[in-house]
């Protein structure tokens, strides 16, 4: 088995990308943060679509028309980069039931994978009773790592695997790893930071510069090129810089990764090496001389501080230039977030009067284009907002139904009272939406702020604006919570349910609906702590703000074009 990925881009993160992964080979990702690990990971793994190009399993297309192939999503095993994003269940047994449920194995060879996995990663089968809620991180990293190497996937996807562990459990991944390949049909990618882990396991390593690929080499090539890694701005691995520093002190060291035993029997046989010479390191030891005098020889001992100082500078160096690049270029969607919440919030109700106020069908349809408009300007994802919006139009088809139905003299339909009835729901469903673009392009205490000040002179009249402002933002903040989660089931669903659209299945409700409301509930209680830490645990109380709100020519410009789309749909509203 092969894979096979033929110049694919995906928007502005990935570009033409092609290279092979090998079967029975271990392939890292490496590059500095946002040059593209975890976008290409999921683009290999069917969870995002590509714009262009073609990807293929033993010569399969991963994607047949707009779904993924379902024969290939079954060799695949998807590690998430965060837990959180990938437990869900009641328990960790409820965790592996569902990883398993598609392969459709009997009670006794699921609890068997079950618990040889839990075995190989280092958990105790108590495990299995508790909510992953309750776990530690590094817990909740090993039980999706174990759900994952239950279902004994052909190609197994890694998305930074040692982020959270203790150096114990890495070992034991990495034995783990090691012991996996070859083993089985297919092969193991990993993305990740973790050089000094995984450069010695691996057989090839593909390097990600700006969503390019900048090399796709063996670690041993990597290492003794170390200007290509450092000009994507990727550190060396902690030996490979060793090795590096005791060059510049005539010390010849590989430059790949060694274990340090062999490093240091390398170092010994080229100060002269021998028993003896191994011996007298030993006393030294034991009994530390005085430093030599002025162009004396160094010994090793002192060699060894000097080069590890020489590799902290040059891993000093490497951070720092590991920094990304400003941008120089702001798009639409950024500038809209950047604008004031007050500036946001008068648009909004501007609009949003206008839309109220539509009574003919050409309103309506210009209010959709304006609503429409919104929503592309801030670069909001339209799959998102498409599974918010569907529920609300299935409503409103069955509310156009019940109230066109008349049952008297027999049954006959009213369609006049069906489309009244539509215009007043669609009015709303297009508030939704608008409201979706305020409260996704404005932070929370912002929303609240700029409302709060925005209506601060009512203050004076002794009404509760504090309150109003505060529950109107929590309302609008809601929305975007909601299509998060929703987002997160619908990866699980598509990398441990092998669900081939990537959509919520009615076979998955059962097992979602009580998680989605705990992560709810558990979301209000994480901010109602950060509330009352901030001083909200009541109202009325003078608060300092970090951030002062300052308009400037750009909010008054969109408050401007707020109040001609205002005009102008009040004037269809007389077409």
């Amino acid at each position: 088995m092969a894979v096979k990925v033929e110049h694919v881009s995906f928007g502005q993160i990935l570009h033409d990308l092609s290279f092979t992964l090998e079967d029975g080979s271990i392939t890292l990702l490496v590059g500095q943060t946002g040059a593209g690990k975890s976008s290409l990971l999921d683009l290999l793994t069917g969870l995002t679509r590509f714009d262009a190009g073609s990807i293929t399993y033993d010569e399969v297309p991963l994607w047949k028309g707009k779904r993924v192939d379902s024969d290939v999503l079954r060799d695949i095993g998807v590690v998430f980069q965060f837990p959180d994003h990938q437990l869900f269940a009641r328990t960790v047994q409820h965790e592996f039931d569902y990883s398993l449920k598609p392969l459709r194995l009997t009670k006794a060879e699921a609890a068997a994978r079950t618990r040889e996995a839990l075995a190989q990663i280092g958990l105790s089968e108590e495990l299995t009773s508790q909510s992953p809620l309750a776990l530690s991180g590094g817990q909740k990293r090993r039980v999706a790592l174990a759900t994952t190497f239950a279902t004994e996937p052909k190609w197994l996807f890694l998305d930074e695997p040692t982020a959270g562990l203790d150096p114990q459990a890495v070992q034991r991944l990495v034995a783990l790893l090691q012991s996996a390949k070859g083993q089985r049909a297919g092969g193991i990618v990993i993305a990740t930071h973790d050089l000094d882990s995984f450069f010695p396991l691996a057989d090839r390593v593909l390097l990600l510069d700006r969503g390019r690929l900048a090399a796709c080499a063996s670690p041993k090539e990597l290492c003794e090129q170390p200007d290509l890694m450092q000009q994507a701005r990727v550190g060396l691995p902690a030996s490979t810089m060793l090795s590096l520093a005791f060059q510049e002190r005539g010390i010849d060291l590989p430059a790949h990764p060694l274990p340090p035993e062999q490093m240091a029997e390398i170092i010994l046989q080229q100060r002269g090496g021998g028993d003896r010479e191994q011996h007298r390191l030993i006393e030294r030891s034991a009994q530390p001389e005085p430093a030599p005098a002025n162009g004396g020889r160094a010994g090793v001992d002192e060699i060894a501080e000097q080069a590890l100082a020489a590799s902290a500078q040059l891993t000093t160096g490497a951070t720092a230039s590991a920094q990304p690049p400003a941008r120089r270029t702001k798009q639409l969607g950024q500038l809209i977030r950047q604008l004031d919440p007050r500036a946001k919030w008068a648009f909004y109700l501007l609009v949003s009067l206008g839309i109220l106020v539509q009574s003919n069908w050409s309103g309506l349809a210009l209010a959709t284009l304006i609503t429409l408009g919104c929503m592309g300007a801030a670069n909001l994802w339209q799959r998102e907002v498409w599974r918010l919006v569907k529920p609300f139009l299935f409503f409103i088809l069955i509310s156009l139904a019940l109230s066109g139905l008349r049952f008297q003299g027999g049954i006959s339909f009213d369609v006049a009272a069906a489309l009244n009835t539509f215009g007043q729901l669609y009015r709303f469903l297009l508030l939704m939406v608008l409201g979706v673009w305020l409260s996704s392009t404005t932070g929370q205490l912002k929303m609240k702020q700029g409302l709060e000040t925005s209506l601060a002179p009512l203050k004076k009249l002794k009404l509760p604006v504090e309150a109003f402002a505060l529950a109107t933002s929590l309302m609008l903040r809601f929305v975007p919570v909601i299509l998060q989660e929703m987002r997160r089931f619908s990866r699980i669903s598509k990398a441990r349910g092998k669900s081939v659209k990537g959509a919520l299945r009615l076979r998955d409700i059962g097992a979602v609906v009580v998680p989605l409301l705990l992560s709810v509930l558990r979301l209000g209680e994480e901010l109602s702590v950060a509330m009352e830490a901030r001083g909200y645990a009541k109202l009325g109380i003078r608060r300092t703000s970090a951030t002062r709100l300052c308009m400037v020519q750009n909010d008054w410009k969109i408050i401007l074009i707020g109040g001609l789309l205002f005009a102008l749909l009040v004037s269809a509203r007389y077409l």
